[in-house]
């Protein structure tokens, strides 16, 4: 099919690859010269590399453009309940477990642990989400996590509840992820063009953080008046809800081969090596592993340690503090959604990592309540405005015959969250949240420096 004169307008004015005529259809690009390893992979068309100097600047606000395709709706209405109902969850865990252990360790390890599961398995869901129908998948996984909130309300409600029942629930909960995830990241691609991905996934993120502004704060008020039993039951009747939401969605159905032990190993292999053989994705990937595993373990998994201990605040004043975050994350979401197909793509991953690298430190450095709500917004900005860009960039490389396996591989950087979680914990009992905090900042900065001159191509990314 030929394109149009104003489809060729578009893709000269905003070269992130080629023009989708549907946007269900899979992108095939051009096959590299390295295609032997895997013949019936094309390679991705890479953006192109500009010097110029100019900043982009839209013609038009592009903010809800992913919103025209009904499949996107569908999506961003499940992830919006799917949200609500994890953040409610975070609140109900951080507070139940510092009361029953009064320990910042297992806290910390409990925030983190649903991650755990995702390095065990992340990439063999990924060959799963290639493989199955994504539609039934997500369904199947969205119902098991609704029934899994619901059994562990009901046992808080009626039992003695020890910390042992909080981690059984956060891992079982975190299996999971191993699906949601990679379906998530991969179904946007299939329902929107290649020019609104940052859009798709920006408003997709905005779902996450809209939830996470009001969601915390009404957990709080939930903890403090009825208890964390029925703030479960609520998280069950989300999670349900947004399993509901993704029945809705109309994919055409495709071919898929058959799945067994050898043919799953060969496929994560398979995306190991392409992986390999496109160092832009390998860098980042790598660089992934920055914000799950030293950002958000010291940086928001720390926030009951700070509320208990630093401002010696109650549950609602802490649904509060875990507001702001997603107060922050709605704003910079929308600034980025507004955008349209941005160009310096490279820039923005490493500048809003540097953000909140500044934000650890100021917030490590501070002691007033007051304070720590514009720092978390400021850190949160970075976080989710690195989250959506670095997303939508990997994804524009790759092909829809991959894009499982990938974003499978790429979700192991979850899948070290324990780790990160275990060590902010471990400091912060020692030496308390803000040292653990200050000390992960310096080397997320130097991390972010090391990027910049490992790999030039980012920062030179259009």
């Amino acid at each position: 099919m030929q394109a149009t004169i104003a489809q060729s307008s578009v893709a000269t004015a905003h070269p992130v690859g080629d023009i989708i005529v549907h946007p269900a259809e899979a992108v095939t690009a051009r096959p590299a010269k390295h295609r032997h390893f895997y013949p019936h992979i094309p390679h991705p068309h890479m953006p192109p590399i500009r010097m110029s100097k100019h900043i982009h600047m839209p013609s038009k606000v592009h903010t809800f453009d992913s919103f025209r395709y009904a499949n996107y709706r569908f999506i961003w209405t499940s992830s919006f309940f799917f949200s609500a109902g994890f953040w409610l969850q975070m609140v109900v865990v951080g507070w139940l477990t510092y009361q029953l252990t009064q320990s910042a360790l297992l806290t910390s390890l409990a925030m983190g642990l649903d991650a755990l599961p995702i390095l065990l398995a992340g990439p063999l869901g990924g060959v799963i989400v290639d493989v199955w129908d994504k539609r039934k998948l997500m369904t199947v996984v969205l119902t098991y996590q609704s029934l899994l909130a619901l059994a562990f309300g009901i046992s808080v409600i009626v039992g003695d509840t020890q910390a042992w029942h909080i981690f059984a629930f956060v891992f079982f909960m975190g299996i999971s992820w191993v699906i949601t995830d990679p379906a998530r990241m991969s179904l946007i691609p299939s329902v929107v063009p290649k020019k609104n991905l940052v859009n798709g996934f920006a408003l997709n993120s905005l779902a996450f953080a809209t939830t996470r502004l009001a969601s915390p704060a009404i957990g709080g008020a939930i903890l403090a008046f009825a208890g964390p039993g029925p703030a479960l039951l609520i998280e069950a009747a989300l999670l349900a809800t947004a399993a509901a939401m993704i029945l809705g969605l109309k994919l055409a159905p495709k071919p898929k081969p058959k799945l067994n032990i050898r043919s799953a190993f060969d496929d994560i292999m398979e995306g190991v090596r392409y992986i390999r053989s496109e160092k832009l994705i390998l860098g980042l990937l790598l660089f992934g592993f920055v914000p799950p595993v030293m950002v958000i373990p010291f940086f928001h998994g720390l926030i009951p340690v700070y509320a208990a201990e630093v401002f010696d605040v109650g549950p609602a004043t802490l649904g509060l503090l875990m507001a702001s975050v997603g107060a922050g994350s709605m704003l910079g979401t929308l600034v980025l959604a507004s955008l349209g197909d941005i160009r310096r793509k490279g820039r923005i991953i490493l500048g809003c990592i540097t953000i909140t690298s500044l934000a650890m430190v100021a917030m490590s450095l501070n002691d007033s309540l007051m304070l720590a709500f514009p720092i978390l917004m400021v850190g949160s900005i970075g976080v989710m405005g690195y989250f959506s860009t670095a997303h939508a960039t990997i994804q524009s490389m790759l092909p829809d015959e991959i894009r499982g396996r990938v974003s499978g591989i790429y979700i192991l950087t979850f899948g070290f969250m324990p780790a990160g979680s275990l060590t902010a914990g471990f400091i912060a009992e020692s030496m308390g949240a803000p040292m653990a905090t200050q000390i992960s900042a310096v080397v997320v900065l130097a991390l972010t420096i090391a990027m910049a001159i490992g790999f030039r191509r980012l920062w030179r990314l259009a």
